[in-house]
């Protein structure tokens, strides 16, 4: 897994993130099985926008309980 620290702020996530524009497309269910999958396999940044309908609150609602291990970018 390669990691990688983002410029000068000391946070190092994996190299692979997610992006959460496509989960705004399938069920709640659907997109915490996927969101949970992902972290599972070391993913632990996830970058996400107001405008991708509710893929933060998918992602709240599937990773609220790993919150303090993961970063999550929201774009505005």
């Amino acid at each position: 897994m390669d990691l990688v620290t983002l410029g000068r702020t000391g946070i190092t996530v994996n190299k692979n993130g997610f992006g959460a524009l496509p989960i705004q497309r399938i069920s709640r269910e659907e997109a915490s099985a996927i969101l949970k999958k992902a972290y599972q396999n070391g993913i632990t940044f996830f970058d996400t926008a107001r405008f991708y309908t509710d893929s933060e609150e998918k992602i709240g609602y599937a990773l609220s309980d790993v919150r303090e291990k993961i970063y999550i970018a929201s774009k505005t």
